[in-house]
């Protein structure tokens, strides 16, 4: 049917993806398994050569029954199998994590953003408040991706955030930050003073214990990243990698006698162990590589692309904090709410008067409806050159900076 259509399809996408098979066939661990399968294969075929073609016939007498190497192929899949079902574990918790740091900090942002409409303080107190915030919570979610990448050099390099208005923050602050040793857990603490500090000086015009939300979901945040981090930094044990890596080598030197056993032919005794050796070995690498999902090596994730989701949606909470409050147009009128002179509606009544539609629907009637009020609003004019497209180098994309004042602009692109 369509769907199954549809999901072949997107397989296709996923197999065909050429930047993440680039990324693996230069892999250390592909070359690694190729290197190893080619000399697997090759041993098989040299075997096969010297028992079944010059009639030596000495295999039979060294290689075990039948039973045992099923037996040890057997275990040998059990053990990597265990390790795949780990590294998987490690990968989709790594992925829930990651979003999961980002809805903390924006949860955060977005609270402390609508308590600030019920301020009694001055704007330009609101203001310096919103925009240290933003740019506070821009960079200690980078400092948290960057610091799950671990200490150790890799020759693939690590991922580049892109922060909001690093620099516009005072340069006591941004000196304290770099000289700090544990810098998430500072700006952390950073972003706690700020928000005591408004609630001091009325910025934040809500009770003490409507408040407390906003510091529950910075304590969320810390944690999460805490739990991300035992990925980045607790590794297997170092005895169950040596077992599993003996059993691969044993796998090698052995898988070649019984294909040249049991195979007619050099080169399907070659082709055979090849395969098999070569898929065993790749399946290890992979689940190595994902030890620490985080990093740049594994191509499992890509945090630049969650810094970047947050970075617009920090900005889009700027440029939204002066819109006026939701609010529904008068509809029917035929009834009230509880204590009005009008009759009191009931559920089947508002079954009945509240209309429904689709999002789809929804959403492209109020784009044709904008789109026409902006037309009406500037008419075209032939005549009219239009505006120059300003070019944006990588390094303009890198030093991106939120908007002083209230105006917001549009994040860096990513790269």
């Amino acid at each position: 049917g369509t769907s199954d259509a549809a999901a072949m399809t997107s397989m296709v996408r996923l197999v065909v993806d050429g930047d993440k098979f680039c990324h693996m066939v230069k892999s250390r661990g592909f070359i690694l398994s190729l290197i190893v399968a080619l000399l697997s294969g090759g041993f098989s075929g040299m075997l096969y050569y010297y028992d079944s073609v010059l009639e030596t016939k000495f295999i039979r007498k060294l290689v075990p029954t039948e039973v045992v190497f099923n037996v040890f192929i057997t275990f040998v899949a059990l053990v990597l199998g265990f390790r795949t079902a780990h590294a998987l574990t490690r990968y989709t918790d790594a992925a829930m994590y990651l979003h999961k740091l980002s809805a903390c900090w924006v949860g955060t942002a977005s609270t402390l953003f609508a308590f600030c409409r019920a301020s009694k303080a001055e704007t330009e107190s609101v203001d310096q408040f919103q925009q240290t915030l933003i740019r506070l919570i821009s960079v200690v979610n980078a400092l948290s991706l960057e610091a799950l990448q671990g200490t150790s050099k890799s020759a693939h390099g690590k991922f580049r955030f892109e922060v909001l208005g690093l620099e516009d923050l005072d340069a006591a602050t941004q000196g304290d930050i770099v000289q700090s040793e544990h810098r998430v857990e500072f700006v952390f603490q950073l972003v706690q003073q700020l928000c005591v500090d408004g609630m001091e000086s009325g910025v934040l015009g809500v009770p003490a214990p409507i408040l407390t939300r906003s510091f529950q979901e910075m304590g969320s945040a810390l944690l999460t990243f805490h739990e991300a981090k035992k990925l980045a930094l607790v590794q297997m044990p170092y005895a169950y990698i040596l077992i599993t890596a003996t059993l691969l080598v044993s796998e090698a030197v052995c898988v070649p006698f019984m294909m040249a056993l049991y195979t007619r032919g050099v080169w399907l005794s070659f082709f055979f162990s090849m395969a098999v050796t070569f898929f065993m070995w790749i399946t290890n690498c992979v689940n190595e590589s994902l030890d620490n999902p985080f990093t740049i090596e594994s191509k499992a994730l890509n945090p630049c692309d969650t810094q970047h989701d947050l970075n617009s949606q920090l900005l889009q909470l700027l440029a939204q904090r002066s819109s006026p409050s939701a609010r529904t147009d008068p509809g029917d009128t035929t009834h009230g709410s509880p204590g009005s002179n009008k009759p009191e509606c009931t559920y089947p009544d508002l079954l009945a008067h509240t209309r429904r539609l689709s999002l789809n629907t929804w959403d492209r009637r109020t784009r044709r409806s904008i789109e026409h009020c902006v037309e009406e609003a500037h008419p075209p004019d032939d005549t009219e050159l239009a505006p120059p497209v300003r070019m944006c180098s990588n390094e303009d994309a890198n030093h991106a900076r939120a908007p002083p004042g209230g105006a917001a602009a549009a994040p860096a692109p990513r790269h």
